[in-house]
């Protein structure tokens, strides 16, 4: 019955769903439901554009979105969205008044309409009727602000503040296909002539070629801008530029990409790093790029709004508390793969939100310790120092800024050839570099930003020398990946802890070698069997106590029955870790495996096996079992062997 009054009701209901139907005459073009259609005049300045929440929304007649509660759609705010051109509120809705004054010539009585005004509740209500006839407009997706945008159609949209590039055409800023393009700053824009590059920097070229470098009367000027950064002394100079190329040409696109790479810059001093910032600043342009050595993540936050610029994060440096640049680096992680929105509390209690669609690059002289989950989004370019004699290219603002417009019009004019260009790179890093997606998404993406630029010649072969030479094996920011289970059990191991009661502490690997160590092939009773046997339990005694237990699998009862899943090998050695224990919760406090996070993580070593109880101490417990060999504990007496030894040396 209870089941017939509850669960069944409910299946039921759901099955019988209905709604009213909407009066057809509300959208028959005419008013409708909602009386005579009311529409701002023809050439009216000011476009309503939606509601919400109790606020109206307009573009001012500069083109600035504003959003105003009822009270305030009114007087002096009105004459705000109408300026410059105010003067327009008295010539479309005056307000009269009749004046009579008397004839000095004839004497007669003359009546005259004076204009004194503007009717400013009339223009008030047909401000938000109309906002209103828009219907209910969320401004978090419907503005797109400054930054580089992908239609349905998959065509670029560029948003330079001032214009938008939309179907191939600049316009002006305004209500495009239901989405709003607001009036900004004015920034950087692609170029509107193409010129030769040697002809816009003939002061670089001519420094570059003082330096022995060949330039030729034709190089394009993504050619000329791979070459500048090629003179700086990269740990990896047959890699590093061509990556920090392809940040430079992803930067300004960023918004239109489906992912946004992030690059990581760091070397010493006298390496060149403030002479790179002031390159990277002078080619993305005034406007194109937000550029900080002091910045918070709230910061960005609130300047980047739904705006999609590149976001430069200067000195950012590994202290003592990297809390503030950890923050950061969160946030440009979020923002590599983001579709949508990211939603923040403020101190309004409301929800404030901005477009996570931005690529970041940081510069430091060390680089913190960043998480896996963000280490793996992350392409880390090493300098090394310069010659003390080596000045810096000549690097005219005026020179670099037209290069940077010259190679954001090569982009948007190949821009039909990037869909291709991803998909190659990307397939390539997986099949030949033998990558996973993220990774081949972050480096596929810069590869194929400076491709753009640089050679659209590239064969089919030159692509797959990218796969082998980016293999996962040797590149530097993948072949040391450790994933989250070793990561959680490296913490582990490595943890000081006083089981004793006194002397000094010992590692937990210690305790566990202790615990796992082979007994001599020696009868029962011997001297040396039976003490070695007696360390065993006693270390077993201790690790007990932080919730852990070695222990042999023994053959499976008779009447055991196979259900399939995963079982200890007989005679095998495991490692039994509790999955709650308040030992261990000690182990792992202040840490992100805390509050039993840690068995979700041990689960995933090779060979564990999750699901099992064991006694732990006087108590079953829920454990993970995981095979002491995967742990390849050993005495600290005991040499490293010649695979280890390789190991260590590769790292």
């Amino acid at each position: 019955m209870a089941g017939r009054n509850g669960i069944d009701q409910v299946r039921e209901a759901l099955e019988d769903l209905h709604e009213a139907p909407f009066d057809e005459e509300i959208d028959d073009g005419e008013g409708g439901g909602f009386g005579p259609m009311r529409a701002m005049p023809d050439e009216c300045p000011v476009v309503p554009v939606g509601t919400h929440d109790g606020i109206f929304y307009f573009l001012t007649t500069l083109g600035e979105l504003r959003g105003l509660p009822a009270d305030k759609v009114a007087n002096k705010h009105i004459v705000a969205m109408f300026a410059p051109d105010s003067q327009y509120l008295m010539d479309t809705w005056p307000r009269k008044k009749e004046v009579k004054t008397v004839d000095k010539d004839t004497g007669d009585e003359v009546t005259e309409w004076i204009i004194t005004g503007w009717r400013t509740d009339d223009v008030a209500m047909l401000l938000m009727d109309v906002a209103a006839r828009k219907g209910v407009w969320d401004a978090r997706e419907k503005v797109r602000g400054r930054g580089a945008w992908l239609g349905d159609d998959g065509a670029l949209i560029l948003h330079s503040g001032n214009h938008v590039l939309i179907e191939g055409r600049w316009r002006r800023p305004g209500e495009y296909e239901g989405l709003v393009y607001p009036t900004a700053p004015p920034g950087p824009k692609p170029a509107g002539v193409v010129k030769p590059a040697i002809e816009l920097a003939p002061l670089l070229v001519g420094s570059l070629r003082a330096r022995g470098i060949e330039i030729a009367e034709d190089i394009s000027a993504g050619a000329l801008v791979f070459e500048l950064l090629k003179t700086w002394n990269w740990q990896r100079p047959d890699i590093d530029p061509y990556l920090l190329m392809g940040w430079l040409m992803c930067g300004p696109f960023g918004g239109a990409f489906d992912y946004r790479p992030l690059v990581w810059v760091t070397g010493d001093s006298a390496t060149g790093k403030s002479a790179l910032q002031k390159l990277i600043g002078f080619l993305l342009g005034e406007g194109g790029l937000l550029q900080s050595p002091d910045a918070t993540e709230a910061g960005v936050r609130q300047i980047l709004g739904q705006q999609t610029l590149p976001v430069a994060i200067d000195e950012a440096e590994a202290d003592a508390n990297n809390s503030k640049i950890l923050a950061l680096v969160r946030l440009a992680r979020l923002a590599a793969s983001s579709q949508g929105d990211l939603v923040r509390g403020g101190q309004d209690h409301k929800g404030h939100n901005f477009k996570a669609r931005t690529c970041f690059l940081f510069t430091s002289i060390l680089v913190p310790p960043i998480p896996p989950q963000d280490k793996n989004r992350l392409a880390v370019l090493e300098l090394g120092t310069l010659p003390g004699d080596l000045r810096e290219p000549a690097m005219d603002k005026r020179e670099i800024a037209a290069l940077g417009a010259q190679l954001r019009r090569e982009f948007v004019d190949n821009w039909r050839y990037w869909p291709d260009m991803l998909k190659k790179y990307r397939n390539t890093l997986i099949d030949v570099g033998g990558h996973g997606g993220r990774v081949a998404d972050q480096f596929g993406t810069l590869l194929a930003g400076a491709h753009m630029v640089i050679d659209l010649n590239t064969t089919m072969s030159d692509v797959w020398e990218w796969g082998n030479r980016l293999k996962v094996s040797t590149l530097a920011e993948t072949s040391d990946n450790v994933s989250e289970a070793d990561l959680c059990m490296g913490h582990l191991l490595s943890t000081l802890v006083q089981l004793q009661g006194h002397g000094q502490p010992r590692l937990v690997s210690d305790w566990l070698w202790q615990a796992a160590q082979p007994l001599p092939e020696l009868a029962w009773g011997t001297e040396n069997h039976d003490e070695i046997a007696g360390q065993k339990r006693a270390a077993n005694k201790m690790l007990e106590k932080i919730g852990l237990r070695v222990m042999t699998a023994g053959l499976p009862k008779a009447d055991a029955v196979d259900d399939g899943r995963p079982r200890p090998t007989p005679g095998r050695q495991y490692v039994a870790i509790a999955s709650a224990h308040q030992g261990l919760a000690r182990q792992f406090e202040g840490q992100r495996w805390a509050g039993g996070v840690w068995s979700q993580a041990v689960k995933r070593l090779e060979g564990a096996i999750p699901g099992q109880t064991q006694r732990i101490g006087n108590a079953p417990a829920k454990c993970t079992l995981i095979p002491v060999d995967v742990l390849k504990l050993a005495s600290a007496d005991d040499p490293v062997d010649e695979d280890e030894a390789a190991e260590l040396e590769r790292v």
